[in-house]
């Protein structure tokens, strides 16, 4: 993937949208906790995981008109903060936080700028990356089927390849593979025995599976996740009596089902935290529907490529 600059980015912030008065993303940062568990019998650390945690730090000029009403206020209540990394399109990276304001610090500069330095601590949730699911901001003026993303960014089903000969999934999420027919008498998936005939076969992303036989089976492979996903969604204005935004899975890109169903949002500003547990399929899109003249939003999700730590 090519380098590239952080121009053309944005930043909300409750369903405000508070992009043309922030100057920098200062800091996104977040994870994991160790604790340190080393006992006197260990010649080296050891360690556990902990809570999960995160924060955002940014910079905003003063102004009376847009950010600072917004952040002046330094709201106790738990907020949506979202860096919408550049350029503004589906599937590029998005972080995002259920946060709470702690600060909204001024500095004057000698030449007379005022800007505001404001950080959020996570509240509840550690911080998520995930993908744009909108252009950035999205607007719909009706009911609407959005433009659909492939995480598995092209695949396709390689040929099953000569007897012990190993097959990498090069797609960017985990793939389940069916095996069936032939005469099999080992699977294994990293190099690690994983059975001995039919079946289904998880083989997460940049891993190998091979298949030893006598007789050529046939296999299918079907991109999927099993953890579950987080989806945030930040309504930026609306008119009209209510839209709810809804994000959609499907298999082939058309068979489509619900994958998160945000509440319908009735005013603007808003935002939503969704998470969902089990199968998440390999392409992802988000509609619209409701009694609505214009709904601006921008959605997001992050979907978990192995069981989160709590």
């Amino acid at each position: 993937m090519a380098k590239q600059s952080g121009l053309g980015a944005r930043f909300l912030v409750g369903g405000y949208d508070i992009s043309g008065d922030v100057s920098a993303i200062d800091q996104i940062d977040g994870g994991v906790a160790l604790g340190d568990v080393t006992d006197i019998t260990q010649l080296a650390h050891s360690r556990l995981p902990l809570l999960r945690d995160g924060s955002m730090g940014f910079t905003v000029f003063m102004d009376p008109a847009n950010a600072h009403p917004v952040l002046s206020a330094l709201p106790t209540a738990d907020t949506a903060m979202e860096a919408l990394l550049p350029p503004q399109a589906i599937g590029n990276p998005v972080a995002a936080l259920v946060a709470r304001q702690v600060n909204y610090d001024p500095n004057r500069a000698a030449d007379g700028a005022l800007t505001m330095k404001v950080e959020g601590q996570g509240d509840g949730y550690g911080l998520e990356w995930g993908v744009a699911l909108t252009p950035g901001l999205r607007t719909d003026t009706t009911a609407t089927n959005g433009t659909s993303l492939d995480q598995g960014a092209g695949f396709s089903t390689p040929a099953v390849p000569a007897s012990t000969t190993p097959v990498t999934n090069t797609a960017p999420i985990a793939a389940s593979v069916t095996i069936s027919g032939g005469t099999v008498s080992n699977v294994a998936v990293n190099g690690i025995s994983a059975g001995s005939g039919d079946g289904t076969y998880t083989v997460p992303a940049g891993q190998t599976i091979a298949v030893t036989y006598s007789a050529a089976p046939t296999w299918t492979w079907t991109l999927q996740t099993a953890y579950g996903a987080q989806c945030y969604v930040q309504v930026t204005a609306f008119t009209g009596t209510s839209v709810t935004v809804t994000v959609q899975h499907a298999p082939d890109n058309s068979t489509w089902t619900t994958l998160a169903a945000f509440t319908a949002v009735t005013a603007a500003p808003a935002w939503q935290r969704v998470a969902v547990t089990g199968t998440v399929a390999r392409y992802l899109r988000v509609i619209t529907a409701g009694t609505f003249t214009s709904a601006t939003f921008a959605a997001m999700a992050d979907v978990n490529q192995a069981a989160l730590e709590p």
